[in-house]
This record gives structure tokens, C-alpha cells and sequence, in this order.
């Protein structure tokens, strides 16, 4: 039997430096696990960070059998040039999966790759590259796709914030207080495109990452099967102290900087009224966008949290925009913290409200959790076991490892 799967991912994942990066190399180890022959596909053309030679031995080294990369042609990026000029005179949006993110050259690479291996399954992630293997010479395949997040409505919720919030953010930086609202996207009933879910009936199989949006998409689709596949984590062996510093991980996101700054101008003046020596330590490549304050550590990307998981109280989570599901709750609990989040990060977790974590609905609330774990180390102790016990009964490896069989096998 072939089991070879040919596996696009836009970005370099390794190291993770975002949620989706650990998302994508959970289950790059998974199908490894489960026998298949990876080949893991990628472009210099859409990735975040900058493909290096390390990076590909790693991954081929721990998670894939071959990584191949795409360098874009010069007659890729005149092509792209004139897509991008084109739909902003007709002041119109490029299809979700348009040759801007999938040029001809590239096309035809992932198409030589597919005949060359004849691989029988495609692991597609995201919706904005379904260009790559929409054509019916892929029909021999079984199509499956990540979502990771519902993109068109993430795409319209950033232009929502963008109105209001631009980076990096100034200490001195006017602030439009509606940003602050718990309800701040609720009340704006941004949708997912139709576009989007017909992208997901072109597929197999489409895998949901938040319980929130699973619903969503079964009833938006005809052709396609959901699976549901919360973030998988394997729970760390941690001496966890519970003495040092809050922690929230921030990437440069709108989002996490919204939430960043929530965090400061609503909830930090209430806990710094009860106890002054609290303080937040920040981490990730977020930290560049904002400023410090007081009773804040800005400590900006760390290649690895461990040893300040080992150390910290609890995390926190003051995000309330977004897609998808708030993979750095999942890692905290994973540790051992537990973790504060606002209602709309909570839904999307593994957080079970004053036995694991706590889910506040406004920044009162957050305040009064900040401030009972705080001061409580053996409270953040308790609820930091029942966090890890529920990531590794819930939401371990080998869950996804069986997800992914009943899937491809």
C-alpha cells in the first residue's frame, strides 16, 4: 500500500514560532507515528519566517521522509505583481485560493511533486493555497484539509481592529476605548464567506480545530466529512514551582496585541491596587509591537518556555478576537499552569471554569482570578494538576494519532 502523503504547510514551522508551527509539526509527528511517508511542502514565497538549511534537516531529521521548497519564479512574482494590481483597480478581493498565493510555477510544482510520488493522500493547510491541488488531476487522491482558523472571517476581523489599532503601539498612542469592549466583534456579526466553505467541499475530509466552529462549517458545507481535532499536546514533566511571574505568550498578531493591551488598561490597574508586586512576564516576537508598563516584563521571543512554565504562578489569556482555538492555553495547561481567559479564548479551550483554569466574562472578573491564583500558590498548584490531567486525557498524542487514523486509514 502507498502511504505516501504529500503535506503543504505555507510556512517554516520549525522552531515553532507560532501556534500554527506547533500545530502543524503535532501532526507531522503523528502521521510519522502512524507509518506514513511524509513529504513535507512548502514555498519561500509565503512563509513567515525564512526557510534555513537547519530548519529542513530538523524536520527531516524528526517528523518527514523529504521537505521540498518552492522558489518563486521571476514570472511568479510579475504575476502575482499584476493579480495584486488588477483586483485593487477593480476594487474587488482576490479569491480566497488566487493565484497570488498560488502562482502557475508553483502549481505546476506541487502537480509534478503529486505524479512523481504518486502520493494517496494530500494534507492540505489552509484554505488560501486549495489552488495547488483543485484540479481534477488530484482526483485519484484522498484530499484532506487543516483549517486552523475560518480565514475569511479572521481576514474580516483584523479590518475591523485595523480601524482602530495600529503597530507598533506607542505608550503615548491615542486609543479608541471600543477596543476594550468584551463585545467589541460580537456586535459587528462578521460571517465567513460561501467562498470559504466551497473551498472545504473540494476536499475529502476537513478537519476543525475549534469546537465553536464545527457547527459552523457542517452547516455551511454539502460534500465534505468534519472531523473535529481540538490542538494536541503532550504534557511536559515540569517541577512546577508556581513562585515566578504570570506569563502570556504574545505573537505579532492584531489580536494578541489587543488583547495585550486589554490586559494593561483594564484589568493590570485592578490588580496593581491590591498587590503591587505582581508582574506579568511577556513573551514572543508580540513584544516588539507594544510598550512595557509597570508590573510588565517585556521578554520577547524565547526558543523555549520551559524553564519559565517551570517557574510561573499561571498564564494568562486576554484575547477576544480571533479564529481558531488559543493554542497558548493549550501549552500552558500542557505545563502544568493553569490559565485565566477571557469567555471568548475560554470557549475554544480545554479551560474547565474554577476546576483547571478560570474563564472571566469582563475585566473585573479577570482582575479577581489574577489576583485569587496570585496570591494562592496552592490553588495554582491544584488547578495546575487538573490541567495537565486534562491534557493528557483529553487532548494528548495519542488522541490525535487516533483522530488522524480513522481519517486517512
Amino acid at each position: 500500500m502507498n502511504k505516501t502523503v504529500l503535506f503543504f504547510f505555507p510556512h517554516n514551522p520549525y522552531p515553532a514560532k507560532s501556534g500554527a508551527h506547533k500545530r502543524c509539526l503535532e501532526t507531522l509527528y503523528c502521521l510519522k507515528e502512524l507509518g506514513f511517508q511524509v513529504i513535507f511542502m512548502s514555498s519561500t514565497l509565503t512563509s513567515e519566517t525564512k526557510w534555513e538549511k537547519s530548519s529542513i534537516e530538523a524536520l527531516k531529521a524528526d517528523f518527514v521522509t523529504d521537505v521540498s521548497i518552492y522558489e518563486p519564479t521571476i514570472l511568479d512574482r510579475k504575476f502575482i505583481l499584476f493579480l495584486r494590481i488588477y483586483y485593487k483597480l477593480i476594487r474587488q478581493t482576490p479569491p480566497i485560493s488566487s493565484g497570488i498565493k498560488t502562482p502557475f510555477g508553483m502549481r505546476r510544482w506541487f502537480a509534478e511533486k503529486f505524479h512523481s510520488t504518486q502520493a494517496k493522500i494530500l494534507f492540505m493547510n489552509y484554505a488560501n493555497w486549495d489552488g495547488l491541488c483543485s484540479d481534477r488531476q488530484f482526483s485519484s487522491s484522498r484530499k484532506v484539509i487543516d483549517t486552523h482558523d475560518l480565514i475569511t472571517l479572521n481576514i474580516a476581523m483584523q479590518k475591523a481592529l485595523k480601524k482602530y489599532l495600529t503597530t507598533p503601539v506607542c505608550h503615548n498612542a491615542q486609543i479608541d476605548e471600543q477596543i476594550f469592549q468584551e463585545d467589541f466583534f460580537e456586535k459587528l456579526n462578521l460571517e465567513t464567506s460561501s467562498e470559504e466553505f466551497s473551498v472545504f467541499d473540494n476536499y475529502d475530509h476537513t478537519i476543525v480545530i475549534s469546537p465553536t466552529e464545527i457547527e459552523i462549517v457542517k452547516n455551511k458545507t454539502f460534500k465534505t466529512k468534519i472531523s473535529y481535532i481540538p490542538v494536541q499536546q503532550a504534557p511536559y514533566d515540569v517541577n512546577n514551582q508556581y513562585e515566578g511571574a504570570a506569563i502570556f505568550p504574545i505573537g505579532p498578531n492584531l489580536f494578541n496585541i489587543q488583547g495585550y493591551l486589554y490586559f494593561i488598561k483594564k484589568i493590570l490597574p485592578l490588580v496593581l491596587q491590591q498587590d503591587s508586586n505582581f508582574l506579568l512576564q511577556v513573551t514572543g516576537t508580540g513584544c516588539k509591537e507594544v510598550y512595557p508598563t509597570e508590573g510588565v516584563l517585556l521578554s520577547g521571543f524565547v526558543p523555549n518556555l520551559a524553564e519559565l512554565y517551570q517557574k510561573a504562578r499561571f498564564a494568562v489569556c486576554p484575547v477576544f478576537g480571533g479564529t481558531g482555538q488559543q493554542i497558548k492555553i493549550v501549552e500552558a495547561m500542557a505545563h502544568g499552569v493553569p490559565v485565566v481567559a477571557t469567555r471568548f479564548a475560554g470557549e475554544r479551550s480545554p479551560i474547565i471554569h474554577n476546576q483547571n483554569g478560570f474563564i472571566a466574562n469582563n475585566a473585573i472578573e479577570f482582575a479577581e482570578y489574577v489576583l485569587q491564583l496570585w496570591k494562592n500558590k496552592d490553588l495554582c498548584q491544584t488547578m495546575g494538576t487538573n490541567a495537565k490531567e486534562t491534557i493528557s486525557v483529553s487532548f494528548s498524542r495519542k488522541r490525535l494519532i487516533k483522530d488522524l487514523s480513522l481519517i486517512l486509514n
